[in-house]
């Protein structure tokens, strides 16, 4: 009977330590405790009235440009929301600047590489290259999209239209035989061809009369090409 009693007081003296614990406790942050709440996404105005609602010091620590974040809003906050803190602790937040705004830089006039390079430095992003014959030199930027000197927010696309070289024209060879050699030097002057050289034979037919040529007549012949012209003599 006498441990029975013992145990019973036992049980009841730790039951009372427990409970005394507690009170101590809810006595001690009775008043003093609060929750953090969430604040990201708020403007800072916002984002400060619910810190002092909640009893809780504000402060900015700091700005940064963001590209989805209107400019004033909280974009990161501590302590993270749904914290406990002690009344009177700071609630310190990262507030957006917006979106950065540069200025386009002036590509049209640059090598291609040189273009890309300075894109990449100047927080573009290259979006396209067309590359287009008989504009300017080959490998040259001949146009841009936007132009150079148009505010753009950072990391923005510009696109590039690129000079391919002078065009390659391509002609037919005209059929040269049986004409004079004179006739001759004015057709294939009016390709912007020049006879490279003749070299003459024997024939019955008048003298200075073409007698072969070299390409052959259908052939493909461009303005860097040579004709050679077999003429007539008496």
């Amino acid at each position: 009977m006498r441990i029975v009693r013992w145990l019973l007081y036992t049980c009841l003296f730790g039951m009372g330590v427990v409970a005394g614990t507690y009170l101590l406790i809810r006595v001690s942050f009775s008043g003093t405790g609060a929750v953090v709440p969430p604040v990201v996404g708020l403007t800072q105005e916002q984002a400060e009235f619910q810190a002092r609602r909640a009893h809780l010091l504000f402060a900015v620590q700091s700005e940064r440009y963001d590209l989805r974040a209107a400019k004033g809003s909280v974009v990161a906050q501590t302590p993270p929301s749904g914290m406990s803190a002690r009344r009177g602790n700071t609630l310190s937040v990262v507030v957006s600047k917006g979106v950065e705004r540069i200025d386009t830089p002036q590509f049209v006039g640059q090598r291609i590489d040189e273009a890309q390079i300075g894109i990449r430095q100047g927080g573009l992003r290259l979006a396209s290259t067309t590359f287009l014959r008989g504009h300017g030199p080959a490998q040259t930027v001949i146009a841009q999209s936007p132009p150079g000197g148009t505010v753009v927010p950072r990391d923005s696309s510009v696109a590039l239209l690129v000079s391919a070289g002078p065009v390659a024209y391509t002609f037919v060879t005209p059929d040269l035989v049986g004409t004079s050699a004179q006739a001759a030097q004015r057709e294939i002057g009016s390709y912007g061809i020049q006879v490279a050289a003749f070299r003459s034979e024997k024939s019955l037919n008048a003298p200075g009369t073409v007698l072969g040529q070299a390409p052959l007549p259908g052939m493909p012949l461009g303005r860097s090409d040579v004709i050679q012209l077999t003429v007539s003599q008496p």
